[in-house]
């Protein structure tokens, strides 16, 4: 099964379906890190945590290969059990991606803090303080 050509956030705002994957060449390495490494991305940075929040974006970006014209960002939008990628053309447009991805972040953030002040089994960090505090 083919996957769909993933998109670009351009600089002047618009997205534009790529007509290759940049990752596609590497498939055959089997190996996530490794083909994002080899089509020349980097770990650049993460808004939200993994591990405790329902939703977050990993930030990639490219260096050293001069000769590739592929998109400078690649921004992995990832929940607990799905991944999807879209591409940046360049820091302005990966600077608007995330601010219009903000608000979805911080929701998410909030609504799995809130769940977990609920939560009675919780007892140890910070849910567990504000609840011993509370009651």
């Amino acid at each position: 099964m083919t996957s769909p050509q993933p998109y670009m956030l351009t600089t002047d705002g618009s997205w534009n379906q790529l007509e290759a994957d940049p990752l596609e060449p590497y498939e055959e390495l089997n190996d996530w890190d490794e083909g994002v490494k080899a089509a020349g991305y980097h770990r650049w940075s993460s808004f939200g945590c993994r591990d405790d929040n329902p939703l977050w974006l990993e930030v990639y970006r490219r260096y050293g290969k001069p000769e590739l014209t592929v998109p400078l960002f690649m921004i992995v939008v990832s929940a607990r059990h799905h991944y999807e990628v879209v591409y940046a053309e360049s820091l302005p447009a990966m600077m608007d991606l995330q601010a219009r991805w903000a608000p979805a972040l911080q929701a998410a953030a909030v609504t799995e803090l809130l769940g977990r002040l609920d939560d009675p089994r919780t007892k140890h960090g910070f849910a567990g303080l504000v609840r011993s505090v509370l009651t």
